[in-house]
């Protein structure tokens, strides 16, 4: 992974939990100069040139660009990727939405299908304090190997183990330990990840074939 270093000086302040004034027009400015950098991303056409210049967009843009980055435009992003971590060969599908306030970290090899959304921006529940737009924010991991299905949105402060499953149109408000499949709103523990999921695959029996060749 290659880090870009382009934090900016209120990082710290956007993942330290502590409420803070959406009103501050001089982060506002700069929040707004970081969701633009996603506007020529999403203008780019499906073709070599295209992709390539994907690439060069997302190297220069992300918090961490992690080899072999591949994300459909459109995507949507508030800090436009600027606290987003990807590890290498991470997979996202069109319409992707992160809520990026707060570091995101996607680790290697994950996939994010169609129209899923990523979150780590909170506001109080007081009326009055929410008046007065106040937030707070809480980072979210991801980690290797996870596959999110379609709509899937992931909530503040949630960290999802290695290897885990996300099923299309959950909602996920709580951690998800490794190796697990969760589905719902709010989601729950489908079962876990087992040694004969090696072996068959909707219910049918993986060929021997593949097996020798992937396994």
């Amino acid at each position: 992974m290659s880090n870009n270093n382009n934090d900016s000086k209120y990082h710290d302040l956007l993942n330290s939990g502590e409420l803070y004034d959406c009103n501050d027009k001089e982060m506002f400015l700069e929040l707004i100069k970081s969701s633009n950098a996603l506007v020529a991303y999403n203008k780019t056409e499906d073709t070599l040139e295209g992709i390539m210049e994907r690439e060069k967009i997302l190297k220069e843009i992300t918090g961490t660009y992690g080899e072999n980055l591949f994300i459909f435009p459109p995507v949507s992003a508030n800090w436009g990727l600027k606290h987003v971590h990807f590890g290498k060969n991470v997979f996202i599908n069109f319409n992707a939405n992160f809520v990026d306030d707060a570091d995101i970290f996607i680790g290697d090899d994950t996939m994010i299908g169609p129209n899923c959304t990523i979150a780590t921006a909170q506001h109080p529940i007081s009326p009055r304090l929410r008046l007065k737009k106040l937030q707070y924010n809480k980072p979210v991991y991801i980690g290797k190997n996870v596959w999110i299905g379609s709509g899937a949105i992931i909530l503040p402060g949630v960290t999802i183990g290695d290897n885990s499953i996300v099923g299309a149109g959950s909602v996920v408000t709580k951690s998800v330990e490794p190796n697990t499949i969760v589905v719902g709103n709010p989601a729950k523990i489908l079962r876990k990840i087992t040694e004969d999921d090696d072996r068959f695959y909707d219910k049918k029996e993986i060929p021997q074939a593949i097996l020798d060749k992937y396994l």
